[in-house]
């Protein structure tokens, strides 16, 4: 079963390079990509794509507030969010608006976390640290 998954960070290189990983996986397919709150929210409610991997600090909205209306509009599609720290705050915000789970940037293995699909059956995900335990992800 191939996953659908939308990337959207605004740094650039990072943006290309998790898509290129992506397009690697035989069983994920790059849905698209968004440099911004704004543009994640309308692709993800165009795409319906099975995963969002979707930055927390972006310009315009938030990737926090993405969440929360996307999560409202189309609880079908699984937000897992990506972070350069993991600080409680900005993770519990994002996982009371409704993500799947968050990823640290840097982390090895967001393409594999994607590829799981626990967070397309409706299990909570995190992966703070690279290999997570076998029941993170």
């Amino acid at each position: 079963m191939t996953v659908r998954v939308l990337v959207a960070d605004d740094h650039p290189v990072y943006r290309a390079g998790l898509a290129g990983v992506l397009a690697e996986a035989g069983d994920l397919e790059l849905a698209g990509q968004a440099a911004d709150g704004d543009t994640a929210l309308a692709m993800a409610l165009d795409l319906r794509p099975d995963v969002v991997l979707m930055d927390l600090h972006m310009p315009g909205l938030t990737g926090v507030e993405a969440t929360r209306r996307l999560a409202a509009e189309a609880p079908d599609v699984r937000v897992l969010v990506l972070t350069m720290f993991d600080d409680d705050e900005s993770v519990l915000a994002a996982m009371t608006a409704g993500a799947r789970g968050y990823l640290v940037k840097g982390a090895a293995g967001t393409a594999s976390s994607a590829r799981s699909g626990r967070s397309r059956r409706g299990r909570r995900c995190s992966a703070p640290t690279w290999p997570p335990a076998s029941s993170a992800c």
